[in-house]
């Protein structure tokens, strides 16, 4: 977790549901199935495991929060002690988890969970509101670049060809062909 809070030069992760559902993408791409068990939950993917680290490292003064999970100057020397030893490819991986999910809004991250990780969502409090919404999303997914034009039909409900003829409809730029 102090890895991922360091990560992007310290940016802050958003909430809690930004910090649950990066450490759940992170634990799907590492090693750490064993260790961070998550559950479906209310918002999808859950970890109490998660939750108990980030009170821990509040109660140790290395992590803060204010709405946005950060951490303090203390968590920030144990990052870079922790930099000498992590791997490259664990790190860049991080670091792209936390690029692609910590600029979406709350409805996007849903979104892009929920329709990735169906098997997360039986608990799912907003899955009828997001379903509702599933075409605006997808498209707003497809335009930050953060799912490919399969994965946004996918998403949408469409098929390829009828969703890259939405997208045209709204001025968006598609390819010519597949």
């Amino acid at each position: 977790m102090i890895l991922l809070l360091g990560s992007r030069n310290g940016e802050p992760v958003k909430g809690k549901t930004w910090l649950q559902k990066e450490m759940f993408l992170i634990t799907k791409n590492t090693g750490l199935k064993e260790e961070v068990y998550f559950e479906p939950h209310f918002y999808g993917p859950y970890s109490e495991t998660v939750d108990t680290e980030l009170e821990n490292l509040e109660i140790l003064g290395l992590a803060a929060e204010n709405g946005e999970i950060m951490l303090t100057g203390k968590g920030k020397e144990v990052y870079a002690n922790l930099l000498k030893i992590a791997s490259t490819e664990k790190l860049g991986l991080i670091e792209e988890i936390k690029e692609e999910l910590n600029d979406l809004d709350e409805d996007e991250l849903l979104a892009y969970i929920y329709f990735s990780y169906p098997e997360t969502t039986k608990e799912a409090v907003r899955l009828e509101n997001i379903k509702r919404k599933r075409v605006k999303l997808a498209v707003r997914l497809y335009a930050k670049e953060k799912v490919s034009l399969g994965k946004a039909s996918e998403m949408a409900g469409m098929n390829i060809k009828a969703f890259m003829d939405y997208l045209r409809h709204k001025g968006l730029k598609v390819p010519l062909s597949l």
